[in-house]
């Protein structure tokens, strides 16, 4: 199939550059930037976007440690578990957000952060297949799982087969 893109004035330079760095894939250089836009275009009449996290160590020394990471997804529970030395236990804690992705896994995003001097913050995730294996994984707050179960609607309740 043959198809025709007009570019406007303006969009000419951008396009130039593109073709030089693209050079003979530029036609699929275009179908993968098509693609993408299609994906996330469904994903957004979902109630998706792309989601962008930061993993790994913030140092509160020197240079950080972090990478992004991107995906599909909407944040459909998080919680916040102190866990400080002050009477508040404010003073540290680790964040839990967890996402629903576009293929319908789960995104479990945790950052252990500190208000202390000379603490690293540190953040990392882990996906899951399916809510019962999220439910049986460890260290997960039954609040975040309550949230997530009400959003969902799936009872989070476990049944003792006694």
């Amino acid at each position: 199939m043959r198809k025709n893109i007009y570019i406007r004035d303006e969009d000419q330079e951008i396009f130039e550059k593109a073709e030089a760095l693209g050079g003979e894939n530029f036609s699929a250089m275009i179908a993968e930037a098509v693609r993408q836009f299609v994906r996330t275009e469904e994903a957004k009449a979902e109630g998706m976007e792309e989601v962008e996290l930061k993993v790994g160590i913030a140092c509160s020394r020197g240079a950080n440690d972090l990478k992004k990471v991107r995906f599909l997804g909407k944040k459909i529970a998080d919680v916040c578990v102190y866990s400080g030395q002050t009477s508040s236990r404010e003073d540290r804690g680790t964040d839990f957000i967890l996402y629903l992705t576009k293929k319908e896994k789960f995104l479990l995003y945790r950052r252990y952060w500190s208000h202390w001097q000379d603490e690293d913050d540190e953040s990392w995730y882990k996906t899951y297949e399916s809510m019962s294996e999220l439910m049986s994984a460890d260290g997960i707050p039954g609040d975040l799982l309550q949230e997530a179960g009400n959003v969902l609607g799936v009872d989070t309740a476990e049944y003792l087969d006694i």
